[in-house]
């Protein structure tokens, strides 16, 4: 009820106002609208331009410095790749120097034994000849005393041992001339 009291009822005969027609609301809205149109053209749309002018330098800008950093980074990445494969020749040619003087090391090792082979080998057979001699002439040594016992054996008798002697050295003697 508070609400009946308070609003005031306007009667209006329908078919009086014409929806087409403008009323005064309409022209003091249309100037608000112009006068706030102009005060954003005038002041307020040149600082839109300005920052819009800014932002267009600076991504302009960053545009071109992302460019320079792109062929800056494939400046770099060639290099990178040429100092790659340098450094993978350099790896080889140390490999393979590597590989050359581990063949020759290896060579000359076998070489070395090879050598103290052939001196091992010598001295042994200087070492057998000698043994041979010193049995030799102590199997020569003992061959008259040896010859002289089985003779006794064989004959029954007693052999003399100083003339048997003397012909022992006497065909040892002719043995060594003829060897």
């Amino acid at each position: 009820m508070l609400f009946a009291s308070a609003t005031t009822t306007t009667t209006t005969t329908p078919g009086t106002q014409n929806f087409l027609l403008p009323n005064g609301t309409f022209f003091v809205m249309l100037v608000i609208f112009l006068i706030v149109l102009g005060v954003i053209s005038k002041w307020i749309l040149p600082q839109l331009k300005d920052v819009e002018e800014t932002r267009k330098v600076r991504i302009r800008s960053a545009m071109q410095k992302a460019d320079e950093s792109r062929a800056e980074s494939q400046r770099l990445q060639e290099a990178r790749e040429q100092v790659l494969s340098e450094a993978r020749a350099q790896a080889r040619s140390v490999i393979d120097d590597a590989n050359h003087g581990a063949d020759l090391e290896r060579e000359q090792g076998r070489q070395l034994g090879q050598v103290e082979y052939d001196r091992l080998l010598e001295v042994s057979r200087q070492e057998t000849e000698e043994e041979c001699r010193r049995v030799r002439s102590e199997l020569v040594g003992r061959l008259d005393s040896l010859v002289v016992a089985a003779a006794e054996r064989v004959l029954g008798s007693r052999v003399d041992a100083e003339r048997h002697r003397a012909l022992s050295d006497e065909a040892v003697a002719v043995a060594s001339e003829r060897s």
